[in-house]
């Protein structure tokens, strides 16, 4: 039972913060500017979140690893459809590996 206890206040201090924000905070009342700059969080962590997997991605080919990177950017600015990004993505990769980058 003291489990129990102990999971269900562990959900009520997680979701406490989240939904406290929503009754404090009127949507209506934030500045043009700081709506903006919070609309770039998410895009910011993600890019946290996998940037530095990719650049060790290939082990002992930080070129490779660069070269995979830069080309995601690349597709990514040409194709708005995630998948196809990182498929064509994975596939330059391999290609580079397969030319045997040796740096």
């Amino acid at each position: 039972m003291e489990l129990i206890g102990i999971i269900i206040l562990m959900g009520v201090v997680t979701y406490l913060p989240r939904l406290i924000p929503m009754y404090l905070i009127d949507v209506e009342r934030i500045p043009v500017k700081l709506k903006l700059f919070l609309s770039f969080i998410p895009y910011a962590a993600l890019g946290a979140l996998i940037l530095p997997g990719s650049i060790s991605a290939v082990n002992g080919k930080p070129v490779v690893s660069a070269l995979g990177i830069l080309s995601a950017v690349i597709i990514a600015w040409f194709s708005s459809n995630i998948i196809v990004t990182m498929l064509l993505t994975v596939a330059a990769t391999f290609i580079f590996i397969s030319i045997g980058f040796q740096f």
